[in-house]
């Protein structure tokens, strides 16, 4: 577009410096504005205003000169910004690649996870201890007292379970507790699901001292919450 208007500009200027003058006209164009006159005007022009009009055409030839080189330094700007910008692309494409390989393994082992069972029907010669072990279950025999935790109102002893009894199998990290018979916090904050660690009692105690008057009684039903 610039570099028609610039012809324009120029085939203008030459017709004027070649044609002839006329009488005058009475409005004077502002080609800045795009406003020009018409050929019919031009012939009628007087030496004076031609010469005015030649200095307002080279004006705006040569603003359009200057604002096609500022337009092609902007190009030539844009192209060395987007040159960099596939550079920094190429650079970060193998970490890319790393890390959605990351993402995918994780979303495998959290499908995997969600695969797992929530409920377990006993079969005859199971034992906790050994349900526990089950792969699809906890993976280690030792937790299998979150088992017998969770399905206290069934298991009256924890040696004693029977077939076709369905018992829950926890999965998440809960954030309240249900107080037992003969629990304490100590022992609560001891099970693994909550944080494993016994000396960690008094953050479950600090969270719930609008409910526990003394951190050595709690009661039977009292549900507490366990900050995480």
């Amino acid at each position: 577009m610039l570099h028609r208007i610039s012809v324009v500009l120029v085939l203008l200027v030459a017709l004027a410096l070649v044609t002839g003058c006329g009488s005058g006209v009475q409005r004077t164009a502002d080609p800045s504005a795009g406003d020009f006159y018409t050929e019919e005007e031009y012939q009628k022009l007087s030496k004076d205003q031609r010469e005015a009009y030649c200095v307002d055409l080279l004006g705006e030839y040569e603003s359009a000169q200057d604002g096609a080189a500022s337009a092609r330094d902007d190009i030539t700007k844009e192209q060395r910004a987007s040159a960099d910008l596939d550079a920094e692309m190429a650079k970060l494409t193998p970490r890319l690649k790393e890390l959605k390989s990351e993402v995918d393994a994780l979303n495998g082992q959290i499908a995997w996870f969600e695969g797992l069972p929530r409920v377990y029907v006993v079969q005859k010669g199971d034992f906790l201890y050994k349900i526990s072990e089950m792969d699809e279950i906890y993976g280690d025999p030792l937790k299998w007292k979150r088992i017998y935790r969770a399905n206290r109102e069934l298991i009256e002893d924890p040696n004693l379970i029977y077939p076709d009894w369905e018992l829950t199998v926890p999965r998440d990290w809960p954030h309240s507790y249900t107080v037992k018979i003969g629990e304490n916090l100590w022992r609560i904050a001891g099970y693994w699901e909550i944080y494993g660690d016994a000396t960690m009692w008094s953050r479950i105690y600090e969270a719930n001292q609008a409910e526990i008057s003394n951190p050595d009684v709690i009661q039977p039903g009292q549900i507490l919450t366990i900050p995480r």
